[in-house]
Parts: structure tokens; C-alpha cells; sequence
């Protein structure tokens, strides 16, 4: 909160200072502009409208809902796993330049770097998200009680912490060069696979299987169930909370071995 006695800014000060550069890094990227903003409202509009056989498909049912309530819901979840994600080739590239290694120097504690870009890679799913369900509500139309659009993006804001922790894991992984590919590859394999694109109930048995173990079905899961009141809250709130305990685990070891101490 102050500075220290020999007139360093404080652990807590270093952090506030960090978190403020890092959301600025974050709300400047264009790839998150493209992926977690741009990509998810596009294909929202096209999907439900543009590329439709008929104006009637957008009110087809489909998952207790019409197709694009239902739709909104999927690319608001993709959109909340592209913002989340996005984090990793930030990490790759301050890896790569030093920077990552230049900032154990500094007064802000080593476990507050991955702290503070968890939670940037945390909250920056919620303006992507709002945008969804914003073209939803003003050019789509769709009709929902206030309560279940609060309900609706507080559900999947809560639910993206697994891919946050994922998008770190990834930057630790790859190098500044591939970590793009990386992450672009998780995005939509979880996308696809997780139904987002169309619903698991159209995949074979054994993939559609599948699918309901991924974090991302579990994603739109907990948004589904905002509007209908169909999901299974509780299933969904643990499965993704493993997946975040174990990605998160997997995060810790890996900045361990990763990033030596500056004295190692």
C-alpha cells in the first residue's frame, strides 16, 4: 500500500501497477479484439440470420430454446475461451523477451506475475461475452427475463476461470512462435468438440461422449441453464472446478520449472 523503508513501491503497490499495465496490454490486443470480440459476434450473426436457409431457422427449437438463443449462448462461451485463452502468447512473447524474468527482480512477487495474468486472462471474458449477448438483445431480439441475463454472464464469467489457467499453461508451454498456433488450435478443438458450433446432440454416441467431458460444453452448459433452467448447475460448477484445479496445478509446475530463480 506504501512504500517500503528504503523507498521501493510495496509488493501490493508493484502488483496494482502491473495489473493496470497488463489490462491495458490486454484491451489494446488486436488478436483479442479479432478472436474473443470480433470472431464470436460475426459468425453469431451469420449463423443466425446470413447463412440461414430461412428466416423461420433462427426460431427453430433446439436445447429447450430457439436456435438463436441458443446460439447466443455458444458464442458467448466461445467468445469467454478466445478472451481466456489469449493470455498465452502474451506469456510466450515475455518469456521470450526477458521481461517475465526481468520482473523477479522487482518488487513484485514471482507467484503475483501468474496471479496478475490470471486475473486479467479472467476478467477480459467479460466485456467479450456482453458483447454477444448484446447483439443478441438489440439485432437478434432474443427475449430473456433481466434476472437470467445477469444470471446468464455471471454463469459464464464464473465458469471461464479453467480456460484462463489454460491459456497460461499454454503461454509456459510453447515458445513465442508457436504459442499462437497453439492456442488458436485449443480454441477450436474445444469449440468444435464442446458443441459450440452445433450441438453434441447431433454427434455420433461416442463423440457426442466426449464432448460432455470438455470444460467448454460444460461452458455453455451453465449458460443454457440460465435460460432454461435445464442444466445441471451443480454437475457443471464441479467438473469445471476440477478442470481449474488441475490446469491450475499443471500451471504451477510448470512456471516453476520454466522460470528459474533469478539466482538459480
Amino acid at each position: 500500500m506504501i512504500a517500503t523503508l528504503a523507498g521501493r513501491p510495496s509488493p501490493w503497490s508493484a502488483l496494482a501497477a502491473f495489473l493496470r499495465l497488463e489490462f491495458r496490454r490486454a484491451f489494446r490486443n488486436r488478436r483479442y479484439v479479432l478472436f474473443a470480440v470480433a470472431f464470436p459476434t460475426v459468425f453469431y450473426l451469420l449463423y443466425t440470420g446470413v447463412l440461414s436457409k430461412a428466416a423461420a431457422d433462427a426460431d427453430a427449437p433446439v436445447g429447450g430454446t430457439v436456435w438463436r438463443t441458443y446460439f447466443m449462448v455458444s458464442m458467448a462461451a466461445y467468445a469467454a475461451i478466445g478472451a481466456a485463452l489469449g493470455g498465452a502468447v502474451v506469456i510466450a512473447q515475455d518469456r521470450a523477451s526477458g521481461w517475465a524474468r526481468q520482473l523477479r527482480v522487482t518488487p513484485l512477487p514471482a507467484v503475483a506475475y501468474v496471479v496478475g495474468k490470471l486475473v486479467v486472462s479472467y476478467v477480459v471474458t467479460i466485456p467479450a461475452i456482453a458483447v454477444v449477448l448484446l447483439t443478441g438483445l438489440l439485432l437478434n431480439h432474443v427475449e430473456l427475463a433481466g434476472t437470467a441475463w445477469l444470471e446468464l454472464l455471471a454463469l459464464l464469467v464464473l465458469g471461464s476461470i479453467p480456460f484462463a489457467a489454460l491459456g497460461l499453461l499454454i503461454g509456459y508451454l510453447f515458445d513465442a512462435g508457436s504459442a499462437q498456433g497453439a492456442m488458436v488450435l485449443v480454441l477450436f478443438s474445444l469449440s468444435i468438440l464442446g458443441g459450440l458450433w452445433a450441438p453434441v446432440s447431433s454427434f455420433p454416441d461416442s463423440l457426442a461422449t466426449i464432448g460432455r467431458m470438455l470444460p467448454s460444453y460444460r461452458l455453455a452448459d451453465l449458460g443454457r441453464g440460465a435460460v432454461t433452467g435445464e442444466a445441471s448447475l451443480i454437475e457443471d460448477v464441479l467438473i469445471l472446478a476440477v478442470y481449474a484445479v488441475v490446469i491450475g496445478g499443471l500451471v504451477a509446475w510448470r512456471y516453476r520449472t520454466a522460470e528459474p530463480s533469478p539466482g538459480g
